[in-house]
């Protein structure tokens, strides 16, 4: 493995996006810092209110919120 894609892989995780579904599931996006949570976090936010199809299940989910978080 190229050892710049093996250094990027093994970076400690220092913020993560929680992002809460009107059912009550929660997905965790772990990143290697802030400026790119909030990158994550911002595609996530377009999805709030909207009634989306979840490619896990197939079902209609609602995302209510997005929070970026530091990992301690």
């Amino acid at each position: 493995m190229n050892p710049l894609i093996a250094a990027a892989l093994t970076a400690p995780k220092t913020h993560k996006v929680v992002t809460t579904y009107a059912d009550g599931t929660v997905r965790e996006f772990a990143t290697r810092s802030l400026q790119t949570a909030e990158n994550h976090a911002v595609l996530d936010r377009r999805k709030i209110g909207r009634n989306l199809i979840s490619r896990e299940t197939g079902d209609t989910v609602r995302v209510v919120s997005v929070a970026v978080e530091a990992i301690r």
